[in-house]
């Protein structure tokens, strides 16, 4: 690395040692023709890729000032946006939070065995998210009437992660790691922000907590590991597989890179259990809805309409309401029963609508 570019990154033994691979590297591909070491990083880029993602020395502190300002914005608008159920809140805070580049600089860190850099961006992500918990915590105590707010759709739709949203956190953190190493679709990290998410389900998590909803606030913070875990683990495999990591450098470390990939991919592979554990119970819990409606738009007609069905164990709970009460319950049960499961308990909670009119004299 060049005095010209040490306000970049400090030198340490860290950079010394990847500056020594990058010489190494450099004098290897000097009569070097074929397109994949043509598209291999080179030095003086990857050590502006990692001046963007590191920021050391004089650099530090007004990034410090820029990041939490950024990072503070943005979960107030997410969980605004969460208690309003506006999307369009929600897309914007994602697009302003600042965390995936500490996140990027986790798994370039992991990639590039820097144990240093790598506890550093740790813990900064760490420090942020809980950061950003207590901050929407507050932010959700402050919003007038809060409490009696029905819980908005924003809310609900992260608390209730699946496997897609694990493949999908993984096809971002790719591109996010692409985007980052190739300069020519660097404009794309903003829509790999809007794919996956950090900041909103970390608003979620302390509007759930201060709304006295513990289990949802549980499912959000499974939604922000989902995510931070796909992300370090995909962006690191492309930072290896673009040759952002000199080549030089995976084959003298390659027992340490080995152990640094499958550290990152543990959690993934741990996070899939339960995320495929739901899936499998969103899935049934749509057929069951389906078959639910369809039942009862002949039992009790098409003017009924229903509002949910919550599926158990063992029983199905279903809300209706409509102008006319419907008929007995017991035909519904043995349609049901002979559909779903022969020991289904069926519930039906029923709410009159009513229209009054008003009309001028």
């Amino acid at each position: 690395m060049t005095d010209a570019e040490s306000a970049d990154l400090e030198h340490d033994e860290e950079t010394a040692d990847l500056d020594r691979d990058e010489r190494v590297e450099e004098r290897v591909d000097e009569n070097a023709r074929n397109w994949w070491q043509r598209r291999r990083v080179g030095a003086d880029e990857r050590d502006e890729i990692l001046g963007r993602m590191f920021y050391e020395g004089d650099r530090f502190r007004p990034y410090l000032f820029r990041f939490a300002t950024l990072m503070a914005l943005a979960v107030v608008i997410a969980v605004l946006g969460v208690v309003a159920d506006s999307a369009a809140l929600v897309i914007g805070a994602m697009l302003l939070a600042p965390l995936m580049t500490p996140v990027l600089a986790l798994a370039a860190a992991l990639t590039m065995i820097w144990p240093r850099r790598l506890s550093r961006a740790a813990i900064w992500v760490g420090l942020a998210s809980v950061g950003a918990i207590a901050l929407s915590w507050l932010v959700a105590m402050a919003v007038p009437g809060g409490q009696a707010l029905a819980l908005p759709n924003e809310l609900l739709s992260r608390t209730r992660p699946t496997l897609l949203d694990l493949v999908v956190a993984l096809a971002a953190g790719a591109a996010g790691g692409y985007s980052m190493v190739r300069e020519e679709v660097g404009t794309s990290l903003p829509g790999v922000a809007v794919a996956v998410a950090l900041v909103p389900p970390l608003a979620v998590v302390g509007a759930a907590v201060e709304l006295g909803r513990t289990d949802l606030a549980q499912g959000a913070l499974l939604l922000y590991g989902t995510n931070l875990a796909a992300i370090v683990f995909a962006a690191g495999t492309v930072f290896l597989a673009t040759g952002f990591v000199p080549t030089v450098r995976v084959a003298r470390l390659g027992g340490r890179v080995a152990l640094a990939i499958a550290a990152a991919l543990v959690p993934v592979v741990l996070l899939a259990i339960p995320l495929a554990r739901s899936l499998r119970l969103a899935s049934e819990e749509s057929r069951v809805s389906a078959v639910v409606i369809e039942e009862v738009a002949t039992w009790a007609g098409r003017d009924t309409r229903v509002t949910s069905v919550d599926v158990g164990l063992d029983s199905v709970l279903i809300a209706l309401e409509g102008p006319v009460q419907p008929p007995e319950v017991d035909p519904l049960g043995d349609r049901l029963r002979e559909r779903l499961a022969d020991d289904l308990e069926v519930r039906v909670r029923w709410v009159a609508t009513t229209e009054a009119v008003s009309s001028p004299d």
